[in-house]
């Protein structure tokens, strides 16, 4: 009984960890999303634009709701099933403990009985009637018979308080046994609830799981569609210029950084060239050389810039070498793989062969490994208040876990094409597609 009680323990502890991922309501399985095409059409009115955004706000709040609702939902079964569990244990723990105090009772009427019996065995090979007869007999003797009667006496006493000791120890079996059936019945009723219960935690569980999955799987294009139908494009807009203008800022001064280094090089040069004459042979010109080579080496390490192969001066690096394929902002929207992508791209696109090695961007800690829906196969490093997010990796690919922490430059995973995808690359988000990856990156020092 405690192995099955174990194994109870260890199923809703089961059922527990599944119900705290969370679900969906089976109702929402026939409910029918609009298509991009839907809200192109949808402007052309503002009647039919209005009816769109109500019902797509209307989508969101359900999925919402039905996420939310179904988690409780989840949570209350598992409550009631440990509840439930902690009755049956209780009642194993009653049960188990009455059928060692019977085993103890049947003992003891056992042994109580055989000393009746023993002590009657006694008195029947001793009457009282040969002891009164050897009394009137012989007088001489009377000491000896009246001793004898006294015996008798007492073993009558004795006799009665065995037989009621074994009369008391016999209702005691049988109490303890109406016990103990009373106690494996409630047992049973407990273990059939636990079940029960059990059943229904878990039922309500995978509920939660699809109502998570199900808004995961739709809210993220329904806000963009919302977006659009709302005309907030134009601050999305507003920001991609910005983005643009930032990198023309940060570009200008990359080239006035190397427009100085330049006219550094060419002085220093020309200084050399000056003092040569004076070095008294080639050798001496040699050593000047090797001299002024060391002195750049030191003033390139200084500035090191990151690429996939080397970390920049501040321990940055590119993930994945290659064409930016597609960069932060606005885009059309693009359809491949599992659906189609929303109309504001959150992130920047490396082109590369599928299974080309991934690389963190910098030290870190992994707090997300898996799959995401339209992102594909997913990892999320956190950089200690910056988030890093490589999308659309290989399945099978991965080389961290969650919890891990992972170095600069360490392969993470391999390029792949999984969600929605149209070809091998890798889509990195900074900050979950609040912040321009490009500019970051090189505000980081790496090449971009």
């Amino acid at each position: 009984m405690r192995m099955r009680l174990r194994t109870l323990i260890a199923t809703i502890a089961l059922g527990v960890v599944v119900a705290s991922m969370g679900v969906s309501a089976p109702a929402t399985a026939a409910t029918s999303y609009p298509s991009w095409e839907d809200v192109q059409n949808a402007r052309a009115s503002e009647s039919a634009k209005a009816a769109e955004i109500t019902r797509i706000e209307g989508l969101i709040a359900t999925l919402r709701s039905n996420a939310e609702t179904a988690q409780l939902a989840a949570v209350a079964a598992a409550d009631e099933y440990q509840v439930a569990l902690a009755v049956a244990e209780e009642a194993l723990i009653k049960s188990e403990d009455l059928k060692l105090q019977l085993a103890d009772a049947q003992a003891k009427a056992a042994d109580s009985s055989k000393q009746a019996g023993a002590l009657f065995a006694q008195m029947g090979r001793t009457s009282t009637f040969d002891t009164t007869a050897s009394l009137l007999l012989d007088s001489n003797k009377a000491d000896d018979t009246l001793y004898k009667l006294g015996a008798v006496s007492k073993l009558t006493a004795l006799s009665t308080q065995l037989l009621d000791s074994a009369e008391q120890d016999a209702n005691q079996v049988t109490s303890l046994s109406a016990q103990g059936e009373v106690a494996a019945t409630i047992l049973e009723e407990a273990r059939a609830d636990s079940e029960e219960k059990l059943e229904a935690a878990t039922a309500a569980a995978e509920a939660a799981a699809a109502a998570v999955a199900e808004q995961e799987a739709h809210e993220e294009t329904l806000l963009g569609q919302l977006s659009l139908l709302k005309g907030q494009t134009a601050s999305v807009e507003e920001g991609y210029a910005a983005g643009v203008a930032e990198r023309a800022r940060l570009a200008a001064i990359e080239a006035e950084k190397q427009r100085k280094a330049a006219e550094a090089a060419a002085a220093a040069a020309a200084e050399a060239a000056k003092k040569k004459p004076s070095t008294g042979g080639g050798g001496g010109g040699g050593g000047g050389g090797g001299g002024g080579s060391a002195g750049g080496g030191g003033g390139s390490n200084a500035g090191t810039t990151g690429t996939y192969f080397q970390a920049s001066s501040q321990g940055w690096w590119r993930p994945l070498p290659g064409a930016i394929t597609s960069w932060y902002g606005p885009r059309p929207v693009l359809c491949g793989g599992s659906g189609c992508s929303v109309p504001f791209h959150g992130g920047i696109d490396f082109g590369n062969a599928c299974g080309s090695a991934v690389k963190a961007v910098h030290d870190g800690r992994v707090i997300s490994a898996g799959s995401a829906s339209g992102f594909g196969q997913r990892i999320i490093i956190d950089h200690g208040g910056v988030t890093s997010t490589y999308g659309h990796l290989s399945t099978g690919s991965f080389r961290v876990s969650v919890g891990q922490q992972v170095s600069g430059g360490q392969v993470i995973a391999s390029v792949g094409k999984t969600g929605v995808a149209t070809g091998c690359h890798l889509d990195l988000k900074i900050n979950g597609g609040d912040t321009n990856p490009a500019p970051f990156l090189r505000g980081k020092g790496v090449s971009i």
